[in-house]
C-alpha cells in the first residue's frame, strides 16, 4: 500500500486544509502604551512557510494569503504597497477583507486596488494629529484621500466601524469619515451587515443641518439587502435605530451592553471586550447565532432602562430587537417588609413567587412534627410540662399549681 501524499489530494480539499494555516485570523486590536502585555503570548505562526513548500502550494495558498489583510500601522501599509501590491497589482484581486487600525492616506490607495472584489471593510476611527500651536481649521489630507476611495466599494457586503474610548464622534476626523461613509453607502447595494461598535448617538436634532450619524442611519435605511445591524445598547433613547428600522429588508438588530461573553466564547475570535481600549465589533463579543455567514453569537441583555422604555412604543423596532438580541427576563426580586412579616413584594411583573422563608417552613413542618411527637412520647408527663386546659387563663393555671 502506497503511503498517502498530501499533493495527491484533490485541490478543492487541499485548499480547505491550507486555509486553516494561511488565512490570517483576527488579531488583538492595538493596545495603549500603558497596557501591560501578556507574559505568555502565543507563538507566531509562519503563514509564509506553506508558500515555500512547492509550486503547487504556492499557487493554491497565494490567494489565501492575501484573502485578509490586517494593517496595524502606516509603515506596515507602506511596505505592503511598495513590496507587493504596486509591483504586482494582480495580487489585489485576491483581497476580500481589509482591517485598518487607522485612517491613512495610503489606505485609500489600498482600497482602490482591491475595490472590485472587497467584501468586508473593518476600520478604526482615530483623530488627526495636530502640531502644537496650530489653531483654526486644518485640512485632513489623510481622511480626504482615504474617503475618496469609499464610493468605489460596490461589492462590499460587511462594514465594521470601531473607535477607541478616547475618540469622540464630535471630533473633526470621525465626523468627516462618518459623513463620507454615509455618502458612499448610496452605491453599496450589496451591503448586508453593518456593525457599529459604539453607542450610536443621534445628531439630527442639532442646530443647522443634520450631522453625520443622522446621514449614516438614513443611508442604512435605504440599503436593499441590509439584513443585520449590530451596535451597542444606547444609554438613553434616540431615534437613530428607529430610522434604520424603517428599512423593509432589515431582519434583526443585534444589541450588546458592553459586557460581552469575552473573546474565548465568541467563536474563537481574539477580539478584546467592548470595554477595552479599542472597542471590538459587536458581533465578536456576542454569544448566539445571528448570521449564518458570520456565525456570531449574542449575549443576553436586560430589557430595562430609558432606551427600552421608549422603544416599546415602536412595534417594528421591538420586533427587530427581539429577532437579533437575547433579552433576559426580569425575575421577581423579593425582600421582607418592615416588621418581620413574611409577605413578598415583587419589584417586577412576573409569575407568583413563593417567599423563600415560607417555602422553607413548609418543607421543615413534617420533620419538626415528627421530632416533637418523638420527644413528648419519650419523656414522662409532669405538672411542670402540662399545658393548662382550654378555657383557663394563665393566672388560673398558676394558682391551681
Amino acid at each position: 500500500m502506497e503511503p498517502l501524499n498530501l499533493l495527491s489530494f484533490p485541490e478543492e480539499l487541499l485548499e480547505k486544509i491550507l486555509a486553516h494555516c494561511v488565512v490570517a485570523h483576527t488579531p488583538h486590536p492595538p493596545r495603549p502604551s500603558w497596557h501591560n502585555s501578556s507574559a505568555t503570548s502565543p507563538p507566531v505562526r509562519g503563514r509564509l512557510a506553506l508558500l515555500l513548500v512547492s509550486k503547487t502550494f504556492l499557487r493554491i495558498a497565494t490567494p489565501l494569503f492575501y484573502h485578509t489583510l490586517h494593517v496595524a500601522s502606516p509603515s506596515q501599509l507602506h511596505c505592503l504597497l511598495r513590496d507587493a501590491l504596486r509591483p504586482n497589482a494582480a495580487l489585489a484581486a485576491h483581497i476580500r477583507r481589509v482591517v485598518l487600525a487607522g485612517i491613512w492616506a495610503e489606505g485609500g490607495e489600498l482600497l482602490q486596488l482591491c475595490h472590485a472584489r472587497l467584501e468586508t471593510l473593518d476600520i478604526i476611527l482615530d483623530t488627526m494629529p495636530v502640531a502644537p500651536g496650530v489653531h483654526g481649521d486644518v485640512r485632513d489630507l489623510d481622511a480626504e484621500e482615504f474617503c475618496a476611495a469609499l464610493a468605489d466599494l460596490t461589492a462590499l457586503t460587511h462594514l465594521v466601524v470601531r473607535k477607541p474610548c478616547n475618540v469622540y464622534l464630535t471630533q473633526p476626523r470621525p465626523r468627516y469619515v462618518l459623513a463620507a461613509l454615509a455618502e458612499a453607502m448610496h452605491a453599496w447595494n450589496e451591503l448586508e451587515h453593518a456593525d457599529l461598535a459604539f453607542r450610536v448617538a443621534d445628531d439630527a436634532a442639532g442646530r443647522g443641518a443634520p450631522g453625520p450619524m443622522a446621514a449614516l442611519t438614513r443611508a442604512l435605511a435605504t440599503r436593499p439587502k441590509l439584513h443585520t445591524l449590530a451596535t451597542m445598547l444606547p444609554n438613553v433613547w434616540n431615534e437613530a435605530m428607529l430610522r434604520v428600522s424603517a428599512n423593509p429588508a432589515l431582519e434583526r438588530i443585534v444589541l450588546a451592553d458592553g459586557v460581552g461573553a469575552g473573546p474565548e466564547q465568541a467563536r474563537g475570535v481574539t477580539w478584546a471586550g467592548a470595554r477595552a481600549f479599542y472597542a471590538a465589533p459587536v458581533a465578536a463579543a456576542l454569544s448566539a447565532p445571528v448570521s449564518a455567514s458570520e456565525g456570531v453569537q449574542a449575549a443576553s441583555i436586560q430589557c430595562t432602562g430609558l432606551f427600552f422604555a421608549q422603544a416599546k412604543k415602536h412595534t417594528r423596532l421591538c420586533e427587530l430587537i427581539r429577532a437579533g438580541t437575547f433579552i433576559m427576563r426580569t425575575r421577581a426580586k423579593t425582600m421582607a417588609p418592615p416588621g418581620g412579616a413574611q409577605r413578598a413584594y415583587p419589584y417586577a411583573r412576573s409569575q407568583s413567587v413563593v417567599p423563600v422563608a415560607e417555602l422553607a417552613s413548609k418543607e421543615r413542618a413534617p420533620l419538626a412534627a415528627e421530632r416533637l411527637e418523638a420527644s413528648t412520647s419519650s419523656r414522662p408527663r409532669s405538672s411542670t410540662y402540662a399545658s393548662p386546659p382550654r378555657g383557663t387563663t394563665a393566672c388560673a393555671a398558676s394558682s391551681s399549681r
